[in-house]
C-alpha cells in the first residue's frame, strides 16, 4: 500500500473542513487572518522591518498597522522602504484572499439560509396555536374557520405542515383566504408521519391538533394512523393529553385510531357523516343550511355554558328563561350530552346547559322565566308526525351507497322502496345490495344523458339523490353531477312535479353554483366535514352533539308545518313557539319563511335562535325548525 503523502492529507484534511459547512471556514478563515496578522507585528516589532525613517515599532502597533493592511488594500500606497512594503504587501494579498472568500461563503451561507426557509425547514418557536397536519382542499375552509374563531384571540397563529412546497402553500392559502384577520398562518414542508418533522412544528405545545388526509386513492387512513402514532408515542411527547381532531373514511381504521390514541383524539367518520346527512336532507329541504350555520363561526354558533339561575328549574321553564338563546340540550355531570332531554327533568348544579348563540357572552338568563300563555295562538288542526314509506331514487354510485341505504333503512318505514342507477362503467364493480327493511333496485345507464334521465318516471318518486363519483378528478366528478342536476331541473320544471332532491357535490365553489335560485335541492358537501373538523378542534365535546342531530336515534332536526303549533297570520313570540314546541316534547330553533327560500341574501328563509320577544307571522306553507325524536 503507497504511503499517504502530505499533500493528500492536507487535501483530505481541507476537504473535511469544507463540508463542515460555511461556519466552519469562517471561522478557520479568521484563524488564518488573526496568525497571518500575528506573525507580521513578530517581524516588524521584533526583527525591525518598519518603513524608511521612522524609528522602532511597538508590537500593538505592529499588529494594529498589519491588520489595517489586511483589510484594506489601499493604505500600501503610502509605505516607504522596499522590506517593509514587500512585508505588507504580503499581508495584503493573503488579506484580499481571505476577505474575498469571506465574503463568498457569506453570501453562499446567505442564500443556503433562504432555500433552507423557502423549503419551510426552519423550527416553529409558537405555542398555543393550532397544527394543522396534511394537506386537501378542505385546509382552506378550516383556515377561514379558526381565523374567525380566533378574533378575539391575541396574537393566534395557525401553523400547517405537509409535504407540499411552503411557497405553494401559502401561495394557495393567500389566494383561497384573502382575509385571515389578526391571524397568522406559518407553513412548513415536512412529513407528519415523521416524528423529527413534528419536532419542526412545535406539536407538544399545540392547543389542538387537526389531521386531513390528502386525497391518495385509499391510502388516506393509514397516513392518519402512522401521523397519531408518530404524535402519542413520541418518545419527546408531553405528559398532558393531546386534543387530535381527525377524519377517518373506514370504520375498522377508526376503531384502530380510538384504540391507539383512546381520549386523546376526536374522529369523524366521513363517509358516514356524509350517509347520514344526505338521507335527512332528502327529506328536509334546508337541512344542510341549518348545519352549516350551526358549524360555521360566523352568527350563531353552540356552548357550553353553566347558569345559576335555573338551576332547580325544570328543562322546559329554563328554556323561557333565555331571550336571545336557544337551549337545545344539557351535559351532565359524567359529560355525556342529551339533546331535547325530557321537559319536566330537573336541572342540577352539576349540569350545563348546551345552548345556540351569538357568541359565549351572550348566553345568560335574561328572559322572563314562567309559563307562557298559548290559548289564544294554538292551532286548531290535528297534524301527525308518523313517517310514511317513500320511493327514492339515486342516481350515480360511491362508496357511501351502502351507508345511505343502511341510513334509509333506520330511518323510513318499511318497504320503503329505493332505486339505484349507477353510471355504465361500473357495472363489474357493483355488487348487489340486500338491505334489511328496504327494497332496493340496481340498473345501469349514463346518467349525464338527457335522453336516459327523459324516459325515467319522476312522477313516481318522492326524493332523488345525486350522488358523486369516486376515484375521479373532483372537478370532473361535481361537472357530471351538476348535468345530471341541470336535465333533472328542467324535466321536474316541465312536468310541474314536486320532487326533494339532493345531490352531492365535493367542491363548495360548484356548490354555490348549484344552490343559486333554486328552491328544494339544497347540496350536501364536505365543506359541512369540514366546518365539523373545525368546530370539534376548538371543542370536542360537540363531537356527541352533532352525532346526535345526525343519527337516526334520539332527536333529529325537523322541518314542521308551523300550522301545526299556530294559527296562521296570527302575530306570535318565539317565547310561545318555545313554550307550544316544548308541549309536544320538541326543541324550537328557527323557522324557515318559504316566500324568501329562493333569496340567497335572506339565507333562503331559515332564521336560527330568533329573540324571543319580537313578533312574527307565520303562513301556511311556512315551516318551524324543531328538535324532535319524530
Amino acid at each position: 500500500m503507497s504511503k499517504i503523502t502530505f499533500k493528500e492529507r492536507f487535501k483530505y484534511s481541507l476537504d473535511n473542513l469544507m463540508s463542515r459547512g460555511p461556519g466552519a471556514i469562517i471561522l478557520w478563515l479568521g484563524i488564518s487572518t488573526i496568525l497571518m496578522v500575528i506573525i507580521s507585528a513578530i517581524i516588524i516589532a521584533f526583527i525591525g522591518i518598519v518603513p524608511t525613517e521612522s524609528g522602532n515599532i511597538s508590537f500593538i502597533e505592529a499588529l494594529w498597522q498589519s491588520l489595517m493592511r489586511s483589510i484594506d488594500p489601499g493604505t500600501i500606497g503610502g509605505d516607504d522602504g522596499w522590506p517593509f512594503r514587500f512585508l505588507m504587501l504580503i499581508i495584503t494579498i493573503g488579506g484580499i484572499f481571505i476577505v474575498s472568500a469571506l465574503i463568498g461563503i457569506i453570501s453562499a451561507g446567505f442564500d443556503q439560509k433562504l432555500e433552507q426557509l423557502r423549503k419551510g425547514r426552519s423550527k416553529v418557536l409558537e405555542s398555543g396555536h393550532t397544527l394543522i397536519l396534511g394537506w386537501s382542499p378542505k385546509v382552506f375552509t378550516i383556515i377561514q374557520q379558526l381565523t374567525i374563531a380566533n378574533e378575539n384571540q391575541h396574537k393566534p397563529r395557525i401553523v400547517v405542515m405537509s409535504d407540499k412546497d411552503k411557497t405553494e402553500m401559502e401561495e394557495e392559502i393567500k389566494n383561497q383566504v384573502s382575509d385571515t384577520k389578526n391571524s397568522k398562518i406559518i407553513c412548513r414542508t415536512g412529513s407528519p408521519m415523521e416524528m423529527i418533522d413534528l419536532e419542526m412544528v412545535n406539536f407538544n405545545t399545540a392547543r389542538s391538533i387537526i389531521i386531513l388526509p390528502p386525497n391518495n386513492n385509499g391510502f388516506e387512513d393509514i397516513f392518519v394512523i402512522k401521523t397519531v402514532l408518530a404524535i402519542v408515542n413520541n418518545p419527546d411527547r408531553k405528559k398532558d393529553d393531546y386534543h387530535i381532531t381527525v377524519e377517518v373514511q373506514e370504520k375498522k381504521n377508526q376503531e384502530v385510531i380510538e384504540m391507539v390514541a383512546k381520549k386523546e383524539v376526536e374522529t369523524l367518520l366521513l363517509s358516514e357523516i356524509i350517509a347520514r346527512l344526505t338521507v335527512q336532507a332528502v327529506h328536509q329541504p334546508g337541512l344542510s343550511i341549518v348545519i352549516e350555520d350551526l358549524l360555521r363561526f360566523e352568527g350563531d354558533e353552540i356552548y357550553f355554558m353553566k347558569e345559576p339561575k335555573i338551576i332547580g328549574k325544570t328543562f322546559s321553564e329554563a328554556q323561557l328563561c333565555y331571550e336571545d338563546s336557544t337551549i337545545i340540550g344539557l351535559q351532565y355531570e359524567d359529560k355525556k350530552v342529551q339533546l331535547n332531554p325530557p321537559k319536566d327533568y330537573v336541572i342540577k348544579d352539576t349540569d350545563q346547559i348546551v345552548a345556540i348563540s351569538e357568541d359565549d357572552d351572550t348566553v345568560i338568563a335574561n328572559g322572563k322565566c314562567g309559563h307562557r300563555e298559548v290559548d289564544e295562538i294554538k292551532s286548531n288542526e290535528e297534524y301527525t308526525f308518523e313517517k310514511q314509506k317513500v320511493k327514492t331514487l339515486i342516481l350515480g354510485y360511491n362508496s357511501k351507497i351502502s351507508l345511505i341505504l343502511t341510513e334509509f333503512a333506520n330511518y323510513f318505514p318499511k318497504e320503503s322502496s329505493v332505486q339505484v342507477i349507477a353510471q355504465e362503467h361500473l357495472k363489474d364493480k357493483v355488487e348487489k345490495m340486500n338491505i334489511d327493511g328496504l327494497l332496493t333496485e340496481i340498473d345501469f345507464a349514463d346518467i349525464t344523458n338527457g335522453i336516459v334521465l327523459n324516459e325515467l318516471q319522476f312522477e313516481n318518486y318522492d326524493y332523488i339523490i345525486i350522488l358523486a363519483e369516486n376515484g375521479i378528478d373532483i372537478q370532473q366528478a361535481d361537472a357530471n353531477t351538476l348535468v345530471s342536476l341541470l336535465h333533472i331541473r328542467e324535466i321536474v320544471k316541465r312536468n310541474n312535479l314536486d320532487i326533494n332532491i339532493v345531490s352531492e357535490m365535493l367542491d363548495p365553489h360548484n356548490m354555490e353554483l348549484a344552490r343559486i335560485n333554486q328552491k328544494n335541492d339544497f347540496i350536501v358537501s364536505e365543506k359541512l366535514v369540514s366546518l365539523l373538523l373545525t368546530m370539534i378542534s376548538e371543542n370536542k365535546y360537540l363531537k356527541p352533539v352533532i352525532e346526535d342531530l345526525l343519527d337516526a336515534d334520539g332527536s333529529e332536526i325537523y322541518f314542521k308545518p308551523a300550522m301545526a303549533y299556530v294559527k296562521e297570520n296570527q302575530q306570535v313570540t318565539f317565547y310561545q313557539i318555545t313554550k307550544l314546541a316544548s308541549d309536544f316534547n320538541q326543541v324550537a330553533i328557527g323557522y324557515r319563511i318559504m316566500s324568501k327560500s329562493n333569496d340567497a341574501s335572506a339565507n333562503y328563509g331559515i332564521v336560527m335562535n330568533p329573540n324571543k320577544s319580537k313578533m312574527i307571522s307565520f303562513s301556511a306553507e311556512d315551516k318551524l325548525i324543531v328538535l324532535a325524536e319524530d
